[in-house]
């Protein structure tokens, strides 16, 4: 019998052979997007970046009270 460690384990073995077929295209336009966003003050480094916290809360929340149609 298969003990939770090695359930647990079979199953990521099985999710990282899974993620290896997954391929997302990014056309140019989000590329200079993201480099656009990148270079702005507040996502230089040592700057406070507690906004990306709040904002990951509050789309967690978010989704939590979403029903499905």
């Amino acid at each position: 019998m298969e003990s939770d460690a090695e359930r647990g384990r079979r199953i990521l073995d099985e999710a990282v052979e899974l993620s290896k077929g997954i391929q997302v295209d990014v056309d140019e336009d989000y590329r200079r997007l993201i480099a656009i966003v990148e270079a702005l003050p507040q996502n230089q480094s040592g700057s406070d970046k507690t906004w990306v916290w709040r904002m990951d809360r509050a789309l967690r929340e978010h989704y939590e009270k979403a029903k499905p149609a």
